[in-house]
């Protein structure tokens, strides 16, 4: 059977205005009113109905919204899905004041006592947990509802200025005719004429000024919202919320912070060794932190991407094996660009058909064998979530990214293994080494500076020279004299929109926490590949019912000791030594 280009949705629906949607639409409102009825007069009796419909919920929402949504992705002009996106979420509102009640009605419930002998509710004993946890820190059922309806044009509002304000944004480069998108003018970081580079980045930085102000406001008003919030719900900070939010503890956090600020000066060595081998004296400009280097000429046919990403997952076990062929061979990747489609890659877990789907636009270069074996980790992940219940199949952002980050870890290693050109071996390492030090390096910066504005008194609006003080006091403190500090990048707080959500505070150190745990898992697959394999979709499991700690103690580590996170930290060094050989 030849591979496929396109994913297959029919198994979802055929389209919206089919029978099946349209009495799946019906039964989600049904649902919702029922929940508000329980919410009426909640009981003990009430919370496995209750959950009963949650379930359904999840199931049905599912394959609704990842119908549309993926339906978008491949077409950008399909404004009859976005549609229907919106008038789902409207719909959703309606269930707020259920969720609020339920929670608080578990507030003097005790969970132990509640699922002694129930075995549907034992089943969800972690998930009961954490709703109480959650429901602690709850305000009245009425200033929930309230506030999520609020929500839409304070917080939110400043986010949508903010992404229609950068998305809108028409910068002129010199030495191009046209003016270019804020996007595009990004992603000349990466040409390979280094007089592009530099005009990007000097465009880029001034193009800022016109909108700086209002983007500092939006953030600004985020801030102290998020702020304002966290103290009417007795947490401590918004990074409490947020360790809270991803079930982990402050201890873990702390061990890895401490981990990565021991091990700066290796990380600064490949800064300035890129910077030398580039000219430059000072360390490396912030506009080469992405230059391409080497000389890797070599392509490949989505055949032949398939074939890589086949071997390597055939190595670690049949099980990676076989999905990634169902996923190559059953409809499940959409693999090419085209005009419409959405940029990027990404991968949608659909659980309740045990599928997941997969958006590439591969063009044959050899990062995107490393996307697709990325991508297709996540859909691995889905496919060990797929038999656990319907409420047991939400993790925590931070462990998001461990499968796919894994897979990619396999990946690359076996193509740097196979490449044996100096000039082409060096693309290879220094294409790992980039996107591994932003998860590092430059995730620590954008931590120190949200722990700045975060830990500013409310009352206070910050200024945009302010954002842009802190910016580069986090830089410097992060990068270090591995990049020239008279060419740093004082506005990425106003490019990055990571940092406008007021419920999601401190968007940050978990991309830090994926890419090491999961480098960490791979020094400890190659000390024992049978045994760790034997352990690891459990683990997997785990991400949904256990902590972040326990996740990890169930692989036999221990993710609140420093020890841990240098271990994963020194498989990245290991790199920068190979690329600083290949320099030679």
């Amino acid at each position: 059977m030849s591979c496929s280009y396109e994913w297959d949705l029919n198994k979802l629906y055929t389209s919206l205005d089919s029978k099946e949607y349209k009495k799946d639409k019906e039964e989600v409102k049904s649902l919702i009113q029922k929940e508000i009825s329980l919410a009426e007069n909640f009981k003990k009796e009430s919370i496995e109905e209750y959950l009963k419909c949650e379930e359904r919920l999840s199931v049905l929402l599912t394959l609704m919204f990842s119908y549309s949504s993926l339906k978008t992705s491949t077409n950008v002009n399909d404004m009859e899905s976005y549609g229907e996106m919106a008038s789902l979420q409207m719909i959703l509102q309606d269930g707020v004041k259920a969720e609020v009640a339920f929670n608080h009605f578990l507030k003097d419930i005790d969970i132990d006592d509640l699922v002694k002998d129930n075995d549907f509710l034992k089943n969800y004993k972690y998930l009961l947990q954490k709703a109480k946890e959650k429901s602690l820190h709850m305000l009245s059922e009425k200033e929930e509802v309230l506030y999520s309806k609020l929500r839409m044009v304070s917080s939110d509002g400043w986010s949508d200025l903010q992404s229609k304000l950068t998305s809108n944004l028409s910068i002129k480069v010199e030495g191009f005719k046209e003016a270019m998108p804020l996007s595009s003018v990004r992603g000349l970081a990466y040409d390979k004429d280094p007089i592009v580079r530099k005009n990007a980045y000097l465009a880029e930085l001034d193009a800022y000024q016109s909108i700086k102000d209002a983007v500092a406001m939006g953030l600004n008003n985020i801030k102290r919202e998020a702020n304002i919030m966290c103290s009417l719900r007795g947490y401590n900070s918004i990074l409490d919320m947020a360790l809270k939010k991803n079930h982990m503890k402050k201890e873990t956090l702390d061990a890895m912070i401490e981990a990565i600020k021991e091990e700066l000066p290796k990380f600064r060595e490949y800064f300035k060794a890129k910077g030398k081998a580039l000219g430059h004296k000072n360390g490396l400009p912030f506009y080469d932190l992405f230059a391409p280097m080497g000389n890797l000429t070599k392509t490949y046919t989505y055949e032949e991407a398939e074939s890589e990403v086949l071997d390597v997952y055939k190595s670690f076990s049949n099980h990676l094996y076989e999905m990634g062929y169902k996923a190559f061979h059953e409809g499940w990747i959409d693999a090419l660009p085209h005009e419409g489609k959405v940029g990027g890659a990404f991968c949608s877990g659909i659980t309740p058909i045990g599928e997941s789907r997969v958006l590439t636009n591969f063009t044959g270069q050899m990062s995107d064998i490393q996307t697709l074996a990325h991508e297709l980790g996540h859909a691995y992940h889905n496919e060990v979530l797929k038999d656990s219940l319907p409420l047991n199949q939400d993790y925590p952002m931070q462990l998001a990214e461990t499968a796919s980050i894994l897979c990619q870890t396999l990946m690359s290693k076996k193509l740097i293994e196979e490449t044996k050109d100096r000039l082409e071996k060096l693309t290879v390492v220094e294409n790992s080494l980039q996107e591994d030090t932003q998860c590092v390096v430059d995730i620590l910066s954008r931590y120190l500076f949200e722990n700045m504005v975060a830990n500013e008194d409310v009352s206070k609006p910050l200024s945009a020279s302010d954002m842009c003080e802190f910016m580069i006091k986090a830089q410097k403190e992060s990068y270090g004299d591995g990049l020239d500090s008279n060419y740093l990048h004082p506005y990425m707080w106003l490019c990055k929109s990571h940092y406008y959500s007021a419920s999601n505070g401190f968007y940050n150190w978990p991309y830090a926490f994926g890419l090491l745990y999961a480098k960490g898992l791979y020094a400890k697959y190659m000390e024992n590949k049978d045994e760790f394999v034997k352990n690891y979709d459990q683990m997997l499991k785990n991400t949904c019912i256990m902590d972040a700690e326990d996740v990890a103690l169930s692989m036999g580590i221990d993710i609140t000791k420093k020890e841990f996170w240098i271990s994963s930290l020194k498989t990245i060094e290991e790199d920068i030594e190979l690329f600083k050989e290949l320099l030679k």
